[in-house]
């Protein structure tokens, strides 16, 4: 009987066996979730281990290097589709939106980073697989790997990555822009960050300067925010717009951060992508209830709070992306003609943005501290510690509007002489078409004559230059090897902003001019390095700025530069 005996249970060994193959295998943890979100955000060599192991389990994602740091981490590009796409070709002919999703720009801001890793797994290997089918998702784990080792703000090299999307000095930022922005063409970028005012879970902006195409903006604050917000009250959490309660005077209200094209989101807009910033408030004090109640959260349950909100925020970026892709990609696609017809155009009746001011955009009621006016007053008490916060909801202005002050006419293009060379490779790095003239050229142009030049602060290792010029109609001549921008291309308005030496954040700005402008202000007439009261005769007059605004088309033979 041995025999038979031993036959049954090897028979109902096989049967088990046979039952464990069947059950779907264990979805894998990320690193914040193996230590119950116990820990500041996940560090380089276990992010990398558990992007490698994703990778190693599904067919659905590759990665690829997009720059290497100073300190020799490889900055990863994650890319997730259905079928797989592993060039940005094929992912034209796909004819799908794209979303980007970029993490720890600033090394110690990390919870969008953790969310991302939860967000790769569910996309390859768990119940958000279907959105593949429709949208492509592109994911930078993180863009500052030696800043984050150290939960540092800055990169290796003190820069502030947020903050260079205009110079592209870092190897981070310019690598994002020219290997990944460039060639794959994003519909959607969003950047995240640890910021903003609790109790909000999740705060978000967008392109809010009035340069940015307002199809853009309308799309993102009028429709993706608001399903964003109710996505993260269905879960008892809220969200807000970025940054907190603010004062614009004497004028209690809400209002976001500036919005220079340096700043990744006003980048996005004025590239014809819909840009959107994500920040992290807290987490001491949570939103619930349909908005309508605020809770304390226990200390060792926040950062799970805080990755949950991104996660919320990333997956609906994804989720409109694939439910509303014609929508989207139309938007874009009529924004990109829009600018190339505008530019196309030597009409006088299209006008860029040179100056612009905050205002309300009306009133609308948030949660802030109780007491947040009056500790704000002179001589007012200090606030309360945080675990004695109490909040109130308050309707007052919310000051993310803004609106041009001043405006000019937007040229058919701009012509540069041969000795401004030094700005062409930037330019191409941006995307931007620039044709070399193969023949002299004598046209009528509008000339800026700075007549004062300043340096307005020091920052990111430049002193930044302000100027005011005044335009004049000149005839011009320049020889063969000069430089033609013209207008009309998609980032056209991204165009204006770096060519424009009087907007808020140029080429001027960020001293690519500096071998032709001498700091000096109109009230002393004087350059920085001049002793003062020098004679009348020596003072010099206004200083021509050799980037010239063409306004009429003209035939202009040349070749495209490469």
């Amino acid at each position: 009987m041995k025999p038979i005996r031993y036959t049954l249970v090897f028979l109902l060994f096989l049967a088990g066996s046979s039952q464990v193959g069947n059950v779907a295998p264990q979805l894998p943890q990320t690193p914040a979730e193996r230590v119950d979100f116990q820990q500041r955000g996940t560090l380089y060599a276990p992010m990398m281990e558990y992007i490698y192991d994703l990778e190693a389990r599904s067919d659905l994602m590759h990665v690829q290097k997009v720059a290497t740091t100073l300190l020799g981490r490889d900055i990863v590009l994650v890319m997730m589709s259905d079928p797989p796409v592993l060039n940005p070709a094929d992912a034209l002919r796909l004819d799908r939106p794209v979303v980007l999703i970029v993490n720890n720009v600033h090394g110690g801001e990390y919870a969008g980073k953790d969310a991302t890793l939860m967000l790769m797994r569910d996309l390859t290997l768990g119940e958000l697989k279907p959105l593949l089918k429709k949208t492509m998702v592109l994911i930078v784990p993180t863009l500052n790997p030696d800043g984050a080792e150290v939960y540092r703000r800055t990169n290796e090299q003190g820069f502030d990555l947020n903050r260079d999307y205009i110079k592209l000095e870092s190897q981070e930022i310019r690598g994002l822009v020219t290997r990944v922005i460039n060639k794959w063409q994003p519909d959607i970028h969003v950047d995240t960050h640890h910021g903003g005012s609790a109790p909000y879970t999740l705060t978000y902006q967008t392109c809010l300067n009035p340069a940015c195409d307002p199809d853009l903006v309308a799309l993102g604050n009028d429709v993706i925010i608001p399903r964003i917000q109710k996505s993260l009250r269905a879960e008892n959490y809220d969200g807000f717009w970025y940054s907190g309660p603010s004062r614009l005077g004497d004028q209690e209200g809400w209002a976001p951060t500036s919005c220079e094209p340096r700043k990744q989101h006003t980048y996005s807009g004025l590239s014809n992508m819909v840009g959107f910033l994500f920040e992290t408030p807290s987490g001491g004090y949570r939103v619930m209830k349909n908005g309508t109640e605020v809770a304390p959260v226990e200390a060792k349950e926040r950062y799970r709070h805080q990755v949950r909100g991104q996660y919320i925020g990333q997956r609906e970026l994804i989720r409109f992306a694939a439910e509303e892709s014609e929508r989207l990609r139309r938007t874009i696609r009529l924004v990109r003609q829009r600018a190339i017809e505008l530019g196309n155009n030597d009409a006088d009746n299209d006008q860029i943005v040179l100056e612009y001011k905050q205002e309300s955009k009306g009133n609308e009621e948030f949660w802030r501290q109780k007491g947040w006016g009056a500790r704000r007053s002179p001589g007012a008490p200090p606030a309360a510690p945080a675990a004695e916060m109490q909040y109130e909801t308050v309707n007052l202005p919310v000051y993310t509007k803004f609106t041009p002050t001043r405006t000019t006419t937007r040229p058919w293009g701009y012509l540069v002489p041969p000795n401004l060379a030094t700005i062409i490779p930037l330019l191409l790095d941006h995307q931007i078409s620039v044709k070399r003239l193969s023949e002299p050229v004598e046209a009528e142009v509008e000339v800026y004559h700075a007549d004062d030049v300043r340096h307005r602060e020091y920052f990111q290792g430049h002193y930044l230059v302000g100027v005011k010029a005044e335009k004049k109609v000149e005839r011009v001549k320049l020889p063969a090897g000069s430089f033609f921008i013209p207008a009309g291309q998609p980032k056209a308005n991204l165009i204006s902003y770096l060519l424009e030496p009087e907007t808020d954040d140029n080429l001027v700005t960020w001293n690519f001019l500096d071998n032709y402008l001498r700091v000096r202000s109109a009230a002393t007439d004087r350059s920085e390095d001049e002793p003062a009261g020098r004679p009348a005769a020596a003072q010099a007059a206004a200083q021509r700025i050799p980037i010239y605004r063409l306004m009429k088309k003209l035939p202009l033979k040349g070749l495209i530069v490469e």
